[in-house]
């Protein structure tokens, strides 16, 4: 049974608004940027769901930061 970590994906969901935010995307653009729903793109920016390797990869593209920023918050 895999474990929810809440604390760390609200961490991420912070980080992946705050970009978003300052790169002046809609949740819709960054939604289509990283190929995923803008319901998902909610979910992970509130903490509600974390995502697989690949649409972090897309994410951290389209937000032009790196996967381990948007991960630990550090470059």
């Amino acid at each position: 049974m895999r474990s929810f970590n809440k604390p760390f994906y609200i961490a991420i969901g912070k980080r992946v608004k705050q970009q978003r935010v300052s790169k002046g995307f809609s949740r819709e653009k960054l939604a289509q940027e990283g190929d995923i729903s803008d319901k998902f793109l909610y979910d992970i920016e509130v903490g509600n769901k974390g995502m697989s390797a690949d649409t972090l990869f897309r994410i951290s593209i389209a937000l032009d930061v790196s996967a381990d920023w948007l991960l630990r918050g550090e470059v």
